[in-house]
This record gives structure tokens, C-alpha cells and sequence, in this order.
């Protein structure tokens, strides 16, 4: 969903909630405090993506600080101490921001071509590139400096949307 329209109904529901709080500091960590420009949280993913990419080295610590930054700006720092209703709602934005990942990676044609922009991948082919994506942030990256615990919510939400959007093809992902 977009987020002009996302947030017309968080502002019309926003007296009846009763995770208000909660609601409103994952809607400013994902958009700002503004009307919606840029999805913060997909940053954060690519920021993940790269980090996987770049290889498990860590001189001085910087990817495990820039891992520990990305938790907090997710909002997955105080993921054990949240309510059973509060944790679904984190799940839920974090199964959003996956789904629009996929969605805006389905719709690219440099991510759905085969070689430098010529000819296309088939669905199948979509599925695993996709899939491997998804491995590489969620899974390997926080395996790689140890801190599966600290994204077993994010983890979590990439298996759900990846299982919605493909539902047949979850042997694609690398856990």
C-alpha cells in the first residue's frame, strides 16, 4: 500500500488505537515527521544488502555499530519487551517494508533482466534472484556478525512476505 494512503488511514484510526505510541514512532522512524517522500526502512535494507555484500570483515567494529544502528532505526531494539498485540503490529511494517522490497524489485528492469538490460528472467528466475536478495539481508547478514537473535522479528517478517508473494517457492530462500 502507499504511504499517502497509509497514512489517511493511520490519522483516521489514530483516536481508536490503543498502540497509538507505538503506531507513531514506527510511522516517523519509516517516513519522518513530514508528509512521506522516501521509505526510510527500505534504506535500512539496502544498508543491510550492502553490508552482506561487502563481506564479513570488520575492522574496528563498524558494520556490527552500523547493524546495531539499523536495529534501533527498525524500532527491533526493544522487540522482547513489547506486548504480544505490539510485536505483530512491528511484524506487520516489517512484512510491509519486505513486500514493497519485492514489489519495487519485481517492477525493476535492471533486477528482472538477464545480462546488462537484455532479455528477461522468467517468473521462476524473478522468484530465486528475489529470494537471494532476502537471504542476503535478513538471514546472512546478521548470521555473519552473530546477531540472528537481535533480527529473529525482521527474519520472521521477510519469511512471511516472501511466503505470500511466493507461496510455493520458499525453498528458494537460504536460511
Amino acid at each position: 500500500m502507499e504511504p499517502e494512503k497509509r497514512l489517511e488511514i493511520f490519522q483516521k484510526n489514530i483516536d481508536s488505537d490503543n498502540n497509538k505510541e507505538l503506531r507513531e514512532c514506527l510511522w516517523t522512524a519509516r517516513y519522518g515527521k513530514r508528509k512521506p517522500k522516501k521509505d526510510l526502512f527500505i534504506g535500512y535494507l539496502m544498508e543491510m544488502k550492502y553490508i552482506s555484500e561487502s563481506g564479513s570483515t570488520d575492522v574496528g567494529g563498524a558494520k556490527r555499530k552500523q547493524l546495531c544502528k539499523i536495529i534501533n532505526n527498525l524500532c527491533i531494539d526493544n522487540y522482547e519487551i513489547l506486548s504480544e498485540e505490539q510485536r505483530g503490529i512491528l511484524k506487520n511494517e516489517l512484512k510491509n517494508t519486505f513486500k514493497k522490497f519485492i514489489q519495487v524489485s519485481r517492477g525493476g528492469r535492471g533486477f528482472t533482466s538477464a545480462v546488462f538490460g537484455l532479455g528477461q528472467l522468467s517468473d521462476e528466475g524473478i522468484a530465486k534472484k528475489i529470494a537471494e536478495q532476502i537471504s542476503n539481508i535478513a538471514f546472512l547478514t546478521p548470521h555473519m556478525f552473530r546477531m540472528d537473535k537481535e533480527f529473529k522479528i525482521l527474519q520472521a517478517a521477510a519469511l512471511e512476505a516472501y511466503r505470500e508473494e511466493y507461496p510455493n517457492r520458499e525453498h528458494f530462500l537460504k536460511k
